[in-house]
């Protein structure tokens, strides 16, 4: 394995594009575990690279033009990396739509508590989070987590999202069920996204469809929606103080996790984003 090189790039439709080294940037070859020395045994050692379909990895190995011996994948890049890299490398092409996922609340500000289950909404989301976050396809997904709430739209602007969704719960008088999105009144992509999440939510947990609810800057949960600049809504997925829909939704996490992702890549493929000016008062 000695003297082995380090490659850049993509895999498409089930092989190699290179980014880099240069002499080969743009070829498309294959990879094998064989030796060099062992051309014609290439094909018994070839890589299934089917895990990796649309990820940007950094291979090692050793190139001879149309495959890469001795290959081993070393490294898979991270949504930023792998957007940047996207950006570079495939500037002619469609760049796949950047989705900002905020897990509501956090470990010392948990949220809503379901006392029987002694589950918060901070578990929950983040647990939901790490499911369906593989599962995304066609959107390259950056997670936020929470600081200061006065302080969250500034951290998402700053990773220039197309677009935002905040995981959060919701909480009544321990009996009322259902489903409910929010999005800033003034944006139209922002309640198309909503829509969209929405029917993806109530078709999957067969809870109450409660509404997509516009919001403006000073109801409550109004200051993300307002502030960031790429459309944003605000999925209150279930009720958490009421044990049935929790019930519900922890029954099968897996196909909560499948709609979110189905949902999110729907956004991607079929909304037109709009983006408003920081400090004006609405969007253009």
């Amino acid at each position: 394995m000695s003297g082995n090189e380090q490659f850049f790039g993509m895999v498409r439709n089930g092989e190699f594009y290179v980014f880099a080294p240069q002499h080969l940037e743009g070829a498309t070859v294959k990879l094998t575990t064989t030796w060099i020395e062992e051309p014609h045994a290439n094909e018994s050692g070839v890589i299934d690279l089917a895990e990796f379909e649309g990820k940007i990895i950094e291979v090692s190995g050793r190139d001879s033009g149309k495959w890469i011996y001795s290959a081993k994948v070393v490294e898979e890049a991270g949504p930023v990396l792998s957007d940047f890299l996207k950006r570079v490398f495939l500037k002619d092409e469609v760049r796949q739509k950047r989705c900002a996922l905020v897990i509501g609340h956090d470990k010392e500000s948990p949220g809503i508590i379901n006392k029987n289950r002694n589950l918060s909404e901070f578990q929950f989301n983040n647990q939901l989070y790490g499911l369906f976050e593989k599962k995304v396809k066609h959107t390259v997904i950056c997670r936020v987590n929470r600081r200061f709430h006065a302080e969250l739209p500034d951290d998402i602007n700053e990773l220039d999202p197309d677009f935002i969704i905040s995981l959060h719960c919701n909480a009544g008088d321990g009996k009322t069920s259902g489903v409910e999105v929010l999005y800033y009144h003034k944006s139209q992509a922002g309640k198309r996204i909503a829509e969209i999440l929405m029917k993806y939510l109530v078709e999957y947990l067969g809870l109450p469809n409660r509404g997509v609810i516009p919001k403006t800057s000073e109801d409550e949960c109004g200051l993300l929606l307002r502030y960031s600049t790429a459309p944003c809504v605000i999925a209150k997925t279930f009720f958490m103080d009421n044990d049935a829909d929790v019930n519900r939704a922890m029954d099968n996490l897996d196909g909560l996790a499948d709609a979110f992702a189905k949902a999110i890549d729907e956004v991607s493929d079929n909304v037109k984003m709009e983006h408003q000016p920081i400090g004006t008062d609405g969007f253009i």
